[in-house]
């Protein structure tokens, strides 16, 4: 009897213990919704806060946060906005003035036609800003290398390259620089839509040349599964992909559970190959986009190989980024060096650039730390170093990525080709010095040279406000009927939508709009 009452007892107690952790869990999964709910009123609802964390390292942090069944709604309600006979009318409105604003510029005349080189290296720097070039640092220089490169006859340096990428980050850049296109407004496109037809640099190079001509290949730490590069890459016209299995991992840099090869040891490898002719044939006309990853969130460099290191007045985060900054100033130094040392470099065009802002949310933190304040930037600009180009010039005025692209098409003597991009050359004395971030905002540069930074949104402004911006520059900013802004992201998402919708063969060429022929 007494062990009969002793089981019922521990039963009860059991019962008890289950139904007191069922409540624990009710309630703590109710003020952990109530506080996401919270928080995502206050940061201007679902949309806007879902979309708010795709502009920096966060984007990864989303779906965890919200769940999928809150990623699942977000794609349900951008996949209910189509593509309407509106939409075009506004797309074609602002083709119209931007077609308009490039026959009345003046030719690009800082450019001589007579020098243009045989081939051409793209180096994506993983996170680069431009406040760290040209700095020193309790006595230490943060990239020496680079700064060295600045001081050349034949080098144009514009530091103020605004940072224009949306969820899809450094594949947002690729598109960019290889196509004159903006990103889509959420996800990456090279998921969504990886099978649409692209204009890009390397089909520009293959019209003007033959397509037996040109060789152009990807190098890369990653794998190709990454960002869906080893589909998209083909369809930009790249002939090969070289991903993570043809490099070896001597020099692991990163965080432990995820390492990836340093960039010095990367780029010593790229070297290698284009040495050795395996990325490289002297014959045809190269060109080469080459991406580093060392100076990946969370800025992980091994202590053996920092070549400075700094006191405790600076952010932990701060420091290692600086630290990060200066190992991938070294690997493209003693890149540029074998380049120099192998005859490569003086036939060769090298681009140089961040392929998108690295501080995200740790911005206004590193600003106004007691070390940050008046060295880390409050823009999130990236630096565009364009080596051996037919004239050295320092470009001061505010770009974008999107100019890229057709900076590029100018250098390589590319003009002819039918698209010119959704930017205006860096090299032209005409173009608007502004640019349009993805949340709207407008950076530019004041005559009295300040900075000038205007928040637009769409609906945001007053239509006689939003046609003062839209007068500086029909490249970024369009003003659509009720005085709304129309975002140039629009021209690509529709455009997207249209293939989506209808279909696309992709053996199709490229014809871009009528008034583009």
């Amino acid at each position: 009897m007494a062990a009969l009452l002793r089981w019922r007892r521990r039963g009860q107690t059991s019962r008890l213990r289950h139904s007191t952790l069922v409540r624990r869990y009710v309630v703590a999964t109710a003020l952990s919704a109530a506080a996401l709910l919270t928080l995502t009123w206050a940061k201007g609802g679902f949309r806007t806060a879902y979309e708010s964390m795709q502009g920096s390292y966060t984007h990864t942090c989303v779906t965890p946060m919200y769940t999928v069944f809150g990623t699942f709604y977000y794609d349900c309600i951008r996949d209910a906005e189509t593509f309407t006979p509106e939409v075009e009318r506004q797309i074609e409105q602002w083709m119209a003035a931007d077609r308009s604003d490039r026959m009345m510029a003046n030719a690009d005349t800082l450019m001589p036609d007579s020098v243009v080189r045989r081939h051409g290296i793209i180096i994506l720097a993983e996170s680069l800003e431009s406040w760290v070039l040209e700095r020193t640092v309790e006595g230490q220089e943060l990239t020496p290398r680079l700064n060295a490169l600045l001081r050349d006859s034949l080098t144009i340096y514009a530091p103020h390259i605004l940072s224009q990428v949306k969820g899809g980050r450094s594949i947002d850049a690729q598109l960019m620089i290889n196509t004159g296109l903006l990103p889509i407004e959420n996800g990456a496109y090279s998921l969504k839509y990886p099978h649409t037809t692209y204009p890009s640099l390397v089909q520009a190079m293959k019209e003007a040349y033959g397509a037996e001509a040109v060789r152009a290949y990807v190098l890369t730490g990653d794998k190709p599964m990454v960002w869906n590069q080893a589909v998209i890459e083909p369809v930009f016209g790249y002939d090969s992909l070289i991903s993570k299995a043809s490099f070896v991992n001597d020099e692991p840099v990163g965080p432990r559970y995820r390492p990836q090869i340093g960039d010095v040891s990367l780029m010593r490898q790229i070297a290698d190959k284009i040495v050795r002719g395996e990325a490289w044939d002297a014959r045809r006309h190269m060109l080469l986009q080459c991406v580093t990853y060392s100076g990946h969130f969370p800025f992980a460099l091994p202590e053996r190989l920092r070549e400075v290191r700094f006191s405790g007045r600076f952010p932990e985060r701060m420091r290692d980024y600086m630290a990060t900054a200066r190992y991938t100033d070294r690997a493209i130094g003693l890149f540029i060096d074998r380049l120099k040392a192998e005859g490569i470099y003086d036939s060769t065009l090298i681009i140089i650039t961040g392929d998108h802002e690295g501080l995200g949310e740790m911005r206004r933190a590193w600003c106004e730390s007691a070390g940050g304040r008046g060295i880390v930037s409050e823009r999130p600009m990236v630096p565009l170093i364009i080596l051996n180009a037919p004239r050295g010039m320092r470009i001061e005025a505010v770009g974008g990525q999107i100019d890229l692209y057709p900076t590029l098409l100018r250098l390589f003597g590319l003009q002819r080709y039918a698209w010119r991009g959704m930017g205006r050359s860096l090299t032209d004395p005409t173009r608007p010095p502004v640019a349009v971030d993805p949340h709207g905002r407008v950076y530019g540069l004041t005559d009295s040279g300040g900075d000038r930074e205007e928040r637009v949104g769409r609906f945001q402004r007053s239509p006689d406000a939003v046609r003062e911006v839209s007068e500086v520059t029909h490249q970024q900013v369009a003003v659509g009927r009720d005085g709304c802004v129309v975002r140039p992201e629009i021209h690509q998402v529709a455009d997207q939508q249209r293939v989506h919708q209808h279909g696309h063969d992709p053996r199709r060429p490229f014809h871009p709009p009528h008034h583009e022929r």
